[in-house]
């Protein structure tokens, strides 16, 4: 069974079409994925990559079932950006993404798609209308998008074939045989626009598989293989974009992937005669037939990207420090994971104790450092800023619950009294801090909202905003200063600004109040200056409760 198109115009609709319904059908089984076991393929990509090797073996994996390494290089810069893997940890998954995309154009290459699309789309529509569970639902949404990919494939194959009886485009195929370099340009144009090169290899797979490529007696591979490795190359763009604003390290990923690309094919490109031999003898020792050029493209993609494998796992760590070299700079790197606690000690509940008052005295730090970063946006903001601040929120939340976690478990060991208060009050600073870094995370969206509105504030908001904003950081740096150093006597000298940090508020709340009716200031602004005071006094009367736990005050949170 085919589907054909009648004429080339006709055919270029076709065209359109088919690689629009791939494209869909792609993002629907990623979309799918992600929601039915997205949490378990970034753990995996997290967990298995503390070698190279098998970060290799995730790599491959994860793209295999998603179909797509840009998605998983896409990933690969949000999970660094955030701290949850190093950048020498993800070049290893680079590497396996790139060998695992391959796999569609290896499916592509069988001529069965087209039985297997419609039983996918069916199955798959039917249990997406009807499946009550998640798993069922987006197992559905997997199975329709995988149908949905390949039956767009089947199209395209069919738009290709009034090409054939082109004389026009038999002029066009023998210029990309006898020029290398309009094939290697081609490739990365269609790819870098499409940002999938399974889209362009499945394409190149599917009129090689037509005879399209054959035409005027020319060699299919020689025009196939400039094409697919333009096609690796012109992948890397979507890594690239999603790159901007990101930290150094997840630039860096993003650089990894391009220099990763060029210099593997820069090494294939002094043996273009003698690759197309290779590809038929790999090709046919699989059993695939002499004149299955559908299979000898698909196979040339694969082989590519092993080269590729092979020629830098060897060498990650030294590949890594050219990349550094080349993307220069330092930038201070978040722990995302606790740095103090061990349930190995919880044999000494005062050890214990000691490593948890550590670790709530890192999160105070990291919470603070947010709150003046978020302030600082209401006069400038910073959109790579803004990410990173976001991503510090994550990873005080994820600090909230281990540490919590780990007192838990500690409060079900033998614990003297005065213990057991020790650990009561650090659960509420814990609560307490993390809530801080809401208010933090308030304040920037606050800022964001004074940008998108064009306006700013009065010089005397701006002057009164300040005042609080720095006593308010006063207070709670002390405080957390106290807190790490065990020192009532300190603590209790900071709680006395949580008064001042009150009274402040209150005054200056009516003093805009009174801007605002002799309108002096923009009614918007206005109302997210008046916000901005209320999360700084509410940051005070956070951080007074951290002091209350360094004097031992428990019956006063």
């Amino acid at each position: 069974m085919t589907l054909e198109a009648t004429s080339i115009w006709f055919g270029i609709i076709v065209l359109i079409g088919g690689l629009g319904m791939f494209i869909y059908g792609m993002v629907l089984m990623n979309e799918g994925l992600q929601l039915a076991a997205g949490d378990r393929l970034r753990r995996m990509l997290e967990t298995f990559t503390k070698t190279r090797y098998r970060g290799l073996a995730a790599g491959t994996g994860v793209t295999a079932l998603i179909q797509s390494s840009s998605a998983t290089t896409v990933m690969l810069v949000g999970f660094v950006n955030a701290g949850l893997m190093t950048f020498t940890q993800s070049l290893g998954v680079i590497l396996g993404a790139d060998i695992g995309t391959t796999i569609t154009a290896q499916i592509v290459a069988f001529n069965v798609i087209l039985y297997l699309s419609f039983p996918c789309i069916g199955i798959g529509l039917l249990l997406y209308m009807v499946g009550n569970r998640r798993v069922v639902k987006y197992s559905g949404e997997i199975l329709l998008g995988f149908g949905l990919l390949f039956l767009g494939m089947e199209i395209m194959k069919g738009a290709m074939v009034p090409l054939k009886n082109s004389g026009t485009f038999e002029g066009w195929i023998t210029s990309l045989g006898s020029h290398w370099f309009l094939g290697l340009l081609l490739g990365i144009i269609i790819t870098s626009i499409v940002q999938s090169s399974s889209a362009t290899t499945s394409l190149v797979v599917a009129m090689g598989a037509t005879g399209v490529l054959s035409i005027g007696g020319a060699d299919p591979l020689r025009i196939a293989i400039p094409i697919i490795l333009g096609c690796n190359i012109g992948t890397c763009i979507t890594a690239w974009i999603a790159s901007i604003g990101t930290s150094l390290p997840a630039k860096r990923v993003a650089w990894a992937h391009y220099i990763f690309k060029i210099t593997a094919v820069v090494l294939v490109l002094p043996f273009l005669a003698w690759y197309p031999t290779l590809v038929r003898w790999v090709s046919e020792g699989l059993g695939a037939s002499p004149d299955n050029i559908g299979r000898q493209i698909a196979w040339a993609h694969t082989i590519f990207n092993v080269i590729l494998t092979l020629i830098w796992l060897p060498f990650v760590p030294q590949f890594a420090a050219l990349i550094k070299k080349i993307k220069k700079g330092t930038e201070p790197e978040i722990m995302r994971d606790p740095l103090f606690l061990d349930p190995r000690i919880f044999h000494s509940p005062a050890l214990a104790l000691e490593m948890a008052r550590k670790e709530i005295t890192r999160m105070g730090r990291l919470t603070l450092e947010m709150l003046h970063s978020a302030v600082g946006y209401l006069k400038k903001i910073d959109r790579s800023g803004k990410k990173q601040l976001l991503e510090m929120e994550s990873i005080v939340d994820s600090l909230a619950h281990s540490i919590t976690e780990y007192l838990s478990k500690l409060s079900q060991e033998p614990l003297a009294d005065e213990q057991s208060d020790k650990l009561a009050g650090y659960m509420h600073a814990v609560n307490d801090i993390e809530r801080i870094g809401d208010h933090a995370e308030n304040i920037m969206y606050l800022a964001v909202n004074k940008m998108e509105s064009g306006h700013g504030f009065t010089p005397s908001a701006a002057i009164e905003l300040e005042e609080l904003s720095e006593t308010t950081f006063e207070m709670y740096e002390g405080i957390i200063d106290a807190f790490e150093r065990e020192d009532p006597a300190a603590a209790q000298h900071f709680q006395n600004l949580e008064h001042l940090v009150d009274e402040m508020a209150s005054k200056f709340r009516g003093n805009h109040l009174k801007r605002l009716n002799r309108g002096e200031c923009d009614g918007t602004v206005g109302v997210i200056y008046l916000d901005t005071l209320s999360n700084l006094e509410r940051v005070g009367d956070l951080a007074n409760n951290v002091g209350h736990v360094t004097t031992g005050e428990l019956e006063k949170l």
